[in-house]
Formats: C-alpha cells, structure tokens, sequence
C-alpha cells in the first residue's frame, strides 16, 4: 500500500504513452495570461516627485496588468474545415476608480476585486498539415464582470485625491463596467496544435479583444485602451467511443 501512489502514477503515464488512432475530442482545456493594455498616464513624462510643487508623476493606475488565465473550449464542426469555438475563459484583475474611469490598480491602492468570465463565440477555418493543425478566426465576445469591494479595504476608506469613498468607487466601477457596451469584445483568433503519438493535442492558441467601444464611450480614451491579448497553452485529448 506504501508504493500504491507511484504506482498509480506510472500507470497514468503507461496509459499516455499508449499509442491512439483517433480523432480529436471536441473538448480542449487551456491556461496562460491575459494582457490588458492600460493607457492612463501614456502622456505622463515627468519622474515621480520631480514634478513642480513635489506632486508625484506617473500614474494613477498600474501598469497594464499581466493576469493568469484558464478556460475550455468546445469545437463543433458546421462545414468542411470550419469550426465553431465557444470557449469561456476566468481571470481576476484589481481595480481602482480614478479619472472618470475603472483602471487596474497596484495592490497597495486597489479597491475592488474583479472576477471575469469571457465568452468567445469565435469561428475558425482549420488547416491540416502532417501532425500539425492550424486554426484562424474570430468572432462575438462578451465580457462578464462584477466588482466585489477588495478584502482588507474598509467600505468608507478613501484613496488618492477624491473623497469618493470605497464603497462608492466599486458602485461606480460596476457602472463603468456595464454601460457604453464595455462587455462587448469582438475577437480574433488565430491558433496552432501538434498532435502527439498518444493522440494527445498540444498547442498555442494566441486571442485579442478588441476594445470597440473607445469609439463612442466617454472618458475620451486611446481606442487601444481595455485592449485584452491572451497568449494560452491548449491540451486537447484524442476523442473517446461516443463522444
């Protein structure tokens, strides 16, 4: 009984090596990061403290934040080498509220917590080479966030210059984060995977959403701004009898 974990490790990877002849599952699990490009201050050029009367430079916000990522993905062929891709991806970012707007925020200054589901409904047209398959596309995405008060900061605290307090930042957050269609994300798609000797995929699947609401939403912002581009490895196992 001592021996029984390694053992049941050696035969979870006897079982991987076992070579497979089939099809892919239409299942792919990923994870990676998020870049969310962030471009408050992008005009600030003076060195902190250096500024006249000692007001501090640089920026209110973070900088644009880097966000572990994990997802699923389902592929449904509609045609003859195009797909359709849902996929539902979970990440967490930290914000603030500052210049009329919901910005990321260094942990020191943050105010709210902010899970995030995005939902890619993204189509791809597929190419097969060999053991390689190539995918690119895109499609709708919708962005689901709600803004949580952080742990460690009190309802009535206050932050930088305002006298907005916590409580009232995370209510204006959560407004931010649902008017002007800031939950609207249309994406592209572009992707790679190996198929293994087992069967197994691995791969790279690169995302960005594109920000399309800097084109009519107010704060006036750099249409990059919100910017999201995801870099994700992909595993997808060999499609199993009656799937």
């Amino acid at each position: 009984m001592k021996n029984l974990p390694a053992t049941l490790v050696a035969l979870f990877l006897v079982f991987l090596c076992i070579p497979v002849q089939a099809d892919y599952s239409p299942w792919t699990f990923f994870g990676g990061v998020n870049f969310i490009y962030n471009s408050d201050g992008s005009d600030v050029t003076e060195v902190p403290g250096m500024q006249e009367g000692g007001v501090p430079g640089g920026l209110d916000s973070a900088p644009s934040p880097i966000t572990g990522l994990i997802g699923l993905e389902y592929r449904r062929e509609i045609r003859e080498r195009v797909f359709f891709c849902p996929s539902i991806s979970l990440f967490f970012v930290e914000y603030l509220w500052a210049n009329d707007q919901a910005l990321p925020a260094e942990i020191e200054n943050r105010t709210a917590f902010v899970p995030s589901l995005l939902l890619d409904a993204s189509f791809v047209y597929t190419i097969e080479r060999n053991r390689f398959l190539f995918s690119v596309g895109g499609g709708p995405g919708i962005l689901l966030r709600w803004a949580f008060l952080d742990s460690g900061v009190s309802e009535d605290e206050q932050s930088y210059s305002t006298d907005m307090s916590a409580g009232d930042q995370v209510d204006h957050i959560n407004s931010y984060m649902w008017s002007s269609l800031r939950w609207f994300y249309p994406m592209l798609h572009a992707g790679v995977r190996y198929r293994l000797e087992t069967g197994w995929g691995g791969g790279l699947t690169l995302r960005t959403g594109i920000p399309l609401f800097n084109l009519w939403s107010s704060p006036d912002v750099p249409f990059p701004h919100a910017l999201m581009f995801i870099a994700c490895i992909t595993i997808t196992p060999p499609l199993r009898s009656g799937q």
